[in-house]
């Protein structure tokens, strides 16, 4: 394969990684699982390419030898690097971190999205900078160049189920997610995480209040004390958090249906916004209503602190970040489920 034929493969394959990357944090029912295949795919037929890439690199330098320039493009080959080794790492072992300084344990997983999201804007100033002429008709379209891009494309399906296959050899067999199982039915036992950067709360139920307004004809102000008095459902549900962990844990409180009921909703009501003491919120449409669960505890015992105490959104089929923690409020609103950005800004 040539040398723009290759970068141009790799262009188009961060950049498809990139994407379905981004993607894959919004999904959690398994309809799709078909972005973490093309993610998977994509990412070890990288690694076939990086063996064309390294002949190209260092043709290149023998070439032009050291140069300012080249800092640059030092840089980029290792956030490649360590993106690569990151992906496949985890892809493999998946429970393994790295102690990082001031931060602690950082999971693979959550280092491999660092550094793709790192590796972004050098690539995309790389690319402007080294963009080739015109690739040739010939790059892609002749016989060998053809059987070169589809074993690379099959490579990387092969490695793909090699690792998907080894996974369960270091643990559980990771969910659809990639995700490995964290202390499921222990109830507070796994992980506290919050999104980027929301803080932990502690909060005195005494002083709580949970608000329910918008569009309603009957706004409420509910204490912990009299929600408690209503809450009488319970459900079995995954939390998958982007951290790359799930856990399966048994969850009990109030439906957020029977909620609303006590406020009656307006006819032009089409979504529901949870906000969070610390102002964190997600938008669900108002039929999923009966499937939320505000809870109040999990596995039989109250909700600690790091996991939302004293009440927390529960929203089956929906990735960790929108499980809300820490709830104060409930507002009906007419503006559609989709007005939000798909991954939160807070």
């Amino acid at each position: 394969m040539s040398a723009r034929a290759t970068n141009h493969a790799i262009l188009f394959l961060l950049s498809l990684e990139l994407l379905s990357g981004l993607i894959s944090f919004t999904i959690g029912r398994p309809s799709g699982e078909w972005i973490f295949w093309l993610h998977g795919v994509g990412g070890f037929s990288l690694v076939g390419l990086v063996i064309w890439k390294y002949r190209i690199v260092l043709r290149s330098f023998h070439r032009r030898g050291v140069a300012s320039e080249t800092v640059g493009s030092i840089i980029l080959v290792l956030l490649f690097v360590g993106v690569l080794t990151t992906g496949t790492l985890w892809a493999i072992i998946g429970r393994g971190g790295i102690d990082i300084p001031l931060y602690g344990n950082m999971r693979l997983l959550v280092i491999h999205t660092t550094l793709g999201l790192a590796l972004t804007l050098p690539l995309i100033v790389h690319a402007a900078m080294r963009w080739p002429r015109r690739v040739k008709r010939t790059d892609f379209t002749n016989r060998r160049a053809a059987l070169r891009l589809i074993a690379v494309g099959l490579g990387g399906l092969v490695l793909w189920q090699s690792a998907s296959a080894a996974a369960p050899v270091a643990g559980k067999r990771p969910r659809f997610t990639g995700s490995r199982e964290e202390a499921s039915g222990q109830g507070n036992a796994h992980p506290v995480t919050q999104w980027l950067f929301d803080s932990r709360q502690r909060i005195d139920a005494d002083d709580w209040r949970l608000i329910i307004a918008g569009e309603v004809a009957r706004p409420i102000r509910l204490t912990y004390s009299e929600l408690q008095a209503i809450a009488n459902h319970g459900a079995t549900a995954t939390l998958d958090c982007t951290g790359g962990w799930y856990t399966v844990q048994d969850w009990s409180g109030v439906r957020l249906s029977d909620l609303l009921q006590h406020v009656q909703i307006g006819e032009e009501a089409e979504s529901v916004v949870i906000e969070s003491a610390t102002g964190f919120n997600r938008r669900f449409a108002i039929g999923e209503a009966s499937q939320l669960l505000l809870a109040t505890h999990i596995s039989g015992e109250p909700l600690s602190s790091g996991h939302g105490y004293p009440l927390r959104l529960v929203a089956p089929g929906h990735r960790g970040y929108n499980w809300v923690k820490w709830v104060t409020s409930i507002e009906v609103s007419n503006k559609p489920s989709w007005w939000q950005s798909p991954l939160p800004l807070q």
